[in-house]
């Protein structure tokens, strides 16, 4: 199993979140099942904010028009069976560099809304890749 810890905290490792998110992967090790684990600190990462210009949906559908670090994030997302996004609340919201990365992820879903199928009758945007069998974690302070 491939599990990505994306770790949202300006505090990096001294964080008390990121210390939860190791105490949670360390459980699920003991599954017995093999695991493949791989660490984002995103204020390491190289990450500009999302510049609301819809290329990634127009002139170059799926790719930002942005060069910088969230090309490989996209990836490690598309790697991962489990995503566990590790972050401390900072005024009621996420710190400020883990925001763009949340923003940026814009070319991993399609220009147009789609009925989810649920109860409620909502739309989204449908996702550009196959993303069935994935799983979130969402561990907050």
């Amino acid at each position: 199993m491939n599990i990505l810890i994306i770790n949202g905290s300006p505090r990096g490792e001294r964080s008390n979140s990121w210390q939860l998110a190791n105490a949670f992967v360390a459980g699920m090790g003991e599954s017995g099942k093999p695991l493949e684990t791989q660490e984002l600190s995103v204020s390491r990462l190289n990450i500009r904010p999302c510049l609301g210009c819809f290329s990634c949906w127009s002139k170059t559908p799926g790719q930002c028009c942005i060069s910088d670090d969230m090309k490989s994030v996209i990836e490690k997302l598309l790697w991962a069976d489990v995503t566990i996004w590790s972050f401390p609340l900072y005024y009621f919201s996420v710190p400020g560099p883990l925001k763009n990365l949340i923003d940026r992820q814009l070319p991993m879903v399609l220009p147009f809304m789609a009925e989810d199928g649920g109860e409620t009758g909502s739309g989204s945007h449908p996702t550009r890749y196959d993303m069935s069998g994935k799983r979130t974690v969402v561990i907050s302070t």
